[in-house]
């Protein structure tokens, strides 16, 4: 069981993923839509000696535009079945604002597995001229982490990722820094070709969800590894559906031995504020 919720606990920053590559409403980019969106999780590919023969959740996300920067928000339930039938249950929130110039960034999640508690809370700053920078945590307390220089917030991260699709680039590498991790991560994505609304998702689904989801996208996987580790393999992988405006329609978490996909159920656009 401990190994378990050692899993789960990496989930739950891994979640917060969710948030990054869903992401959108960018004051300078016209096209991309700030929303509200519901996920329902289901359990995908089950590899040879894994934990878990059954998963089942939600995910509700608001991404927010304000008159000086965007506001992140996530609540998350999850419940895991294991192969010696107990269950593992997770309830995860997440609250976020990032500036709008992607400079600063403040943060807090908070993270339940089977009734114990851990939370996140603190803020960062990225470097001026072109120097590293930091974070800062009021929980847990007294912590700093620095920050190598070029290193993206969740919003902004979205943004860069998006402009590489577009631009035809088919492999990138970056870090970022969400909070829940204590430190930076290294992402590598592989960006396959664009497809056009009718060959990512169905129709169906498109008519569901409505016009935000009617967009072009890319089908992207990525790797997290952890800073300063010679890691050949991944600590996971994600694999999203990113459409040109910003939206998700889905995502699945690769554990290798396990994975979530994460469906799109709802979507609803977000009017921006009279600033």
């Amino acid at each position: 069981m401990e190994f378990i919720k050692s899993k789960l606990e990496i989930l739950s920053k891994l979640l917060i993923s969710l948030v990054i590559f869903s992401s959108s409403g960018w004051a300078w980019s016209t096209d991309l839509v700030a929303h509200k969106a519901f996920y329902s999780i289901r359990l995908g590919t089950v590899g040879e000696g894994s934990d878990f023969i059954d998963a089942k959740g939600n995910v509700s996300q608001v991404i927010e535009l304000t008159c000086n920067g965007w506001t992140m928000s996530q609540k998350l339930h999850l419940s895991l079945t294991t192969s010696d039938g107990d269950e593992v249950v997770q309830n995860l929130r997440f609250t976020g604002w990032e500036s709008a110039d992607g400079s600063r960034y403040n943060f807090f999640a908070s993270n339940i597995i089977d009734g114990i508690r851990e939370d996140y809370r603190g803020f960062a700053l990225q470097g001026l001229n072109n120097s590293s920078g930091s974070a800062s945590y009021r929980i847990p307390k007294d912590v700093k982490v620095s920050l190598p220089k070029g290193t993206f917030f969740p919003l902004s991260h979205t943004k860069w990722l998006i402009r590489r699709a577009k631009s035809g680039v088919r492999h990138v590498s970056n870090t970022f820094f969400d909070g829940t991790h204590m430190s930076a991560q290294r992402v590598s994505a592989f960006i396959g070709k664009q497809k056009l609304y009718g060959q990512h998702i169905t129709k169906d689904q498109g008519t569901l969800l409505g016009p935000l989801s009617q967009r072009p996208g890319w089908k992207i996987r990525m790797g997290f590894y952890n800073l300063g580790f010679k890691d050949y393999a991944p600590i996971f992988e994600l694999e999203i559906l990113q459409l040109d405006n910003g939206v998700t329609p889905f995502l699945i978490l690769d554990y290798q031995d396990f994975s979530l996909v994460f469906t799109q159920e709802r979507l609803y656009e977000i009017p921006n504020p009279d600033c």
